[in-house]
Order: structure tokens, then C-alpha cells, then sequence
């Protein structure tokens, strides 16, 4: 196309003649360039990048871990745009740079800090763990092959020997390591332990072994193994603590340690025979979740200080009571810790021993062996004991023992199967104790259960039913709400498993902590006691001098929010 028929011709001409002068005169002026330096456009790029990449990462986060995201999207965001104008504003790069960098990195090392508090140790960000592993993910340091059969190995090692032995039995572990199924079990136990499980169940049927673990006082079903690998495992346990393998009808115990991550753990094991096969069950005992004080089973302030004083007195009896499970020996452990270890002479005896205490003298109980609570007794008292601890009443000449020493200047603790604190004053009484020596022993009856505490990051608020409230003697128009798990936390389904929370692992609950009553052994019920034990007229006087039962200091937990009324009434019916 001729560019005339677009163009004018005279315009045309004035353009062409324009271009001709142009292109005879010099090239187009240019700078010198490079108005930017890569060095530092390069870092400023790259935290750019990073920042982004951390506030999207912190949003998801915070989200999945139920934490105020509506409130570190924008600290994080705005930090990061503060940096951006300092750099951008500064005509230094050297002073602007770092001052980015603080902004950009003070609130999100303020998030990871935060989010590190609520999450199991193997989920925290930035720690020894975490940087070794993506050093080895991205920078391939070291062997791959290496490290990633370090990280498959177990941090625990089993060993042969037995609860009350010194001697490591080395065979028994060199023929367990040989078994079939030795790393199974070492997952197995790695696994409980881990979930702080204090009992491991292994319960055979037709066609698989099924496994719970007792976490927080209930049992939770886990992965089964098939029948062959399960009695496998169940025979390497067997070989630990020193048991007939062949016996698999007869009942058997024994007992086994192991090294995990340092640290040393016993385990106590029975084995029963059953109509499918074999059943084992291991108890736990783990020393790093020993209990070290009064404060840490849940003790309101005033009752602790009464109990503290209670287990200083130079004679009495101390009774602890409630069923199987409540923690009772637990409660008593705590309570020598409280004495002067080094100034007094204390001497327990026990079935079985669960816990060592520093410089106490425990004795453990073996009827097999003709050692039983009565004769272990008569000669403790010939070894000038101060405190004497007995693991439990069963009978009436244990009782009428611990009632004797109570009397001759002996301070006695001791625990007694009885749902509350005036039963168990009926329960010495039905095991042939007669009350004039129960009323002059006596000095408290403890009370106790173990609640579970809900999930600090899950719990759900709701208002409770004003009804409920008035059965309870509670103010309806003071409290306001109550807290309860999560609806279905347990569900199997695949989508929501992904939505548990990593905390208390989508149950609700995470911990236990006591529920206590106590009632004091005052003159008036003493006389009670020695006249005419009527029980109800023995509540009704504790009652008056200030003891509350066990529902009502549960209730008060359930109104601070630390358990649910569902959880309480499960445990004080």
C-alpha cells in the first residue's frame, strides 16, 4: 500500500525529511546505566520472597492451630511493608537493610515462639531437630542414605533387667533383638510412650492382637497386628522380664527396663491365659512424669497447706482412699516428699514398689516368698521408723498394725479402696478394726479422683442449662458459661483426622488432675467414732467443720473451665 494514500503527501514529506536529518545527525543519547545495584537488589529480593512466603505460612498455621490469625496477619504484614518504605526511603542500604530484616523478623520469630508453646516437641519450628532435618532436605548434607537410617531408628533400648535387680541380664535382650517382630514392639512402646499412655494392653482374638493404650485413665484402641506378629511381640516382652514362654495358661509378672531418649523407664508386665490365647498387660512407669509436690496433683491452696501439716505430725494415721485408678499412691508419694528425708527414718512397704524416693528405705511385698504386709510391718517396727508408709489395707491384722504403730509415735500413711472419706472410716470397721482404735489413730481421710483436664486449644464455650444449675446449687445468673470437648473429636473420619488437633491428638482431653475431699478427724468425731460409728451422722459433722465433697470441688473446676461437668460426672457419680 502506498504510505501516501494514509498519509498526506505534504505531511509526508516533512516526516521523511525529519527522519533523514535524524539519522544523519548522532545516535540517541543515553546514561551511563545500571541506576540499581545487583547486590543489593538481589538480598532485598530474596526477603521479599521469604516474607511473603512466612505470612502465608503463619496465616495457615494459625488457622490450623486455632490461634488469633485475624491478629498476626496483619502485625506480620504491616512489619513487612514498614521494612519495605525504610528501604525504599533511606538513601543507606547498609543501615536500611537491617532495619527491614528486625521488622521482618522480630513478629515472626514472636509467632514460631508462640506456636512452639502449644504443639508437641516433634511439630516446633527452628529447633536443633527441625533445622537438621531441612539442612538435609534442601542442602543434602551428608549421606542420604545415612540419615535417613538415623531417622528411622528408635530412640529406646530395651534392657534385661528386672525392677528390683542391678545386674543386666544381656542375654535376654541379645535373644530378643533375634526374635521376629523386635522392632514392632520397640515401635509399639516408643508409641505409648510418646501418647503418655501408663498401661499397654495386648488382647488376642481369631484372626489379630488388638492394642490399647490407657491414656489419661481411658483405653484407646491403636493400630492391630496380625496374630502371628502380635504373639511374636507379646513372646519378646516374655523375654525381657525373664517369663516361661512355653506357659501361655498360667498367669505370670515380671518386670523390664528400658533407655528412652536418655532416660530410664521400668515397665511391670502380666500375662494371663484366655480363651483366644495369651493377654499381656505393661504398665508404664515412667520417672520423668513422677510427681514432685503436693502443688502439682491439683490441691487447692488451703487444702494444701492442711495436708502439708497433716504429713508433718510426729504420730497419726493418714488415709487415702478412692477406687482403683485414682491415683492414691501417687497422692502419697507426693506427700513424702514433703517430709525431711534426711532428719527422719522413713520406711514403706509396697506392692509393688513404682517409683524409687532418695533416701527412703522401700521394701516390696511377695507373698510367694512369705513376705507378706503383716510380717514386713512387725519388723519395721523393730527398725525405728518416723514415718511408715503401708501401699494398701487388704486386712484386719494389717489394719490393726498401722492402727498400733499410729498410737506408739509413728506418723503412718496408707491407702484403702472406699468411694469417699466417711466409707472408709465403715470400711476399717467391716475389716474387724474395733472403733476405739480407729478414733484414736485416726487422724485425716483423703478422698480422691482423677478428672481429665479438656484441651486448652480446643475446648468449646457453651451456656449451660439454668436447670441443671439449680440441681446443682449453682447461680444461674452468675455463671455464664461452661466448657466442654469438641462434638464427635474421635471421628475416623479421614477429612476431619487431618483436622485434629495436635495437641490433645482430637480427644478433648489432654492430662489429669485430682478432685479431693478432705475430711479431719476433729475431738467431736473422735467420740463419734469410739460411741456409736453411724457414718451418716460422721458426714454431717465433717461437714460442719468445713469439708467439701468431692462434687463440689469438681464443680469448681468445671466452672474455672479446667474440666467438663460430662468428665465429672463420669468419675463422681
Amino acid at each position: 500500500m502506498n504510505p501516501s494514500t494514509i498519509i498526506p503527501h505534504s505531511s509526508f514529506s516533512v516526516l521523511h525529511s525529519s527522519l533523514l536529518v535524524f539519522a544523519a545527525g548522532e545516535a540517541f543519547p543515553r546514561g551511563p546505566g545500571l541506576y540499581f545495584s545487583l547486590l543489593k537488589l538481589l538480598p532485598l529480593l530474596l526477603v521479599y520472597f521469604f516474607w511473603v512466603r512466612i505470612c502465608w505460612w503463619a496465616d495457615q498455621d494459625a488457622r490450623k492451630l486455632k490461634l488469633p490469625h485475624e491478629t498476626w496477619n496483619p502485625i506480620l504484614l504491616g512489619a513487612g511493608v514498614a521494612g519495605l518504605v525504610v528501604v525504599w526511603a533511606f538513601p543507606w542500604f547498609l543501615l536500611s537493610f537491617p532495619i527491614f530484616l528486625a521488622l521482618f523478623l522480630g513478629p515472626a520469630l514472636a509467632y514460631i515462639n508462640l506456636r512452639n508453646g502449644v504443639v508437641p516437641a516433634d511439630q516446633k519450628v527452628l529447633t536443633q531437630r527441625h533445622l537438621r532435618e531441612l539442612a538435609t532436605r534442601y542442602l543434602k548434607l551428608g549421606p542420604a542414605k545415612k540419615e535417613e537410617k538415623e531417622e528411622k531408628k528408635i530412640p529406646i533400648r530395651f534392657i534385661g533387667k528386672s525392677f528390683n535387680q542391678q545386674d543386666v541380664d544381656e542375654n535376654r535382650v541379645k535373644r530378643a533383638e533375634e526374635s521376629k517382630g523386635y522392632k514392632a514392639a520397640l515401635e509399639m512402646v516408643y508409641e505409648a510412650i510418646l501418647s503418655r499412655a501408663t498401661d499397654i494392653h495386648m488382647e488376642p482374638t481369631k484372626e489379630e492382637m488388638a492394642v490399647r493404650f490407657r491414656i489419661d485413665g481411658i483405653l484407646q484402641a491403636t493400630p492391630p497386628f496380625s496374630r502371628q506378629m502380635g504373639d511374636s511381640v507379646l513372646n519378646i516382652f516374655k523375654v525381657l522380664a525373664n517369663l516361661d514362654i512355653t506357659e501361655k495358661r498360667k498367669p505370670q509378672d515380671g518386670s523390664f527396663s528400658a533407655k528412652v531418649e536418655g532416660r530410664d523407664v521400668d515397665f511391670r508386665l502380666a500375662t494371663a491365659g484366655s480363651v483366644a490365647g495369651e493377654k499381656l498387660v505393661m504398665r508404664i512407669l515412667d520417672k520423668e512424669r513422677a510427681i514432685a509436690s503436693l502443688t502439682d496433683l491439683g490441691m487447692r491452696d488451703k487444702m494444701r497447706d492442711t495436708v502439708h501439716g497433716l504429713v508433718g505430725e510426729p504420730h497419726g494415721l493418714f488415709i487415702v482412699c478412692g477406687p482403683t485408678g485414682a491415683g492414691k499412691s501417687t497422692t502419697l508419694y507426693a506427700c513424702l516428699r514433703e517430709i525431711d528425708r534426711y532428719q527422719k527414718n522413713v520406711i514403706t512397704v509396697e506392692n509393688p514398689v513404682e517409683y524409687t524416693i532418695d533416701n527412703v528405705t522401700q521394701i516390696e511385698v511377695n507373698p510367694k516368698a512369705g513376705k507378706t504386709f503383716a510380717g514386713e510391718l512387725r519388723s519395721i517396727l523393730r527398725q525405728d521408723p518416723d514415718v511408715i508408709y503401708i501401699g494398701e489395707i487388704r486386712d484386719q491384722e494389717t489394719a490393726e498394725i498401722a492402727c498400733q504403730a499410729a498410737q506408739t509415735g509413728h506418723m503412718v500413711f496408707t491407702t484403702l479402696h472406699a468411694n469417699d472419706t466417711t466409707t472408709a472410716i465403715g470400711r476399717l470397721i467391716d475389716l474387724g478394726v474395733q472403733p476405739f482404735m480407729i478414733a484414736s489413730a485416726l487422724s485425716a481421710v483423703l478422698g480422691q479422683r482423677l478428672v481429665r483436664i479438656l484441651c486448652p486449644k480446643c475446648k468449646v464455650r457453651y451456656k449451660p442449662n439454668p436447670d441443671m444449675l439449680r440441681k446443682a446449687n449453682l447461680p444461674a445468673d452468675k455463671i455464664k458459661f461452661f466448657y466442654r470437648p469438641p462434638e464427635n473429636p474421635d471421628a475416623e473420619d479421614g477429612e476431619e483426622d487431618a483436622n485434629k488437633c495436635e495437641i490433645c491428638g482430637g480427644h478433648g482431653y489432654r492430662g489429669r488432675r485430682g478432685v479431693f475431699e478432705l475430711l479431719l478427724v476433729t475431738d467431736r468425731i473422735r467420740d463419734m467414732i469410739r460411741e456409736n460409728p453411724n457414718l451418716n451422722a460422721i458426714r454431717q459433722e465433717a461437714v460442719k467443720n468445713g469439708m467439701k465433697y468431692l462434687q463440689q470441688d469438681g464443680l469448681q473446676q468445671v466452672i474455672e473451665g479446667t474440666t467438663s461437668i460430662q468428665e465429672l460426672l463420669r468419675v463422681c457419680k
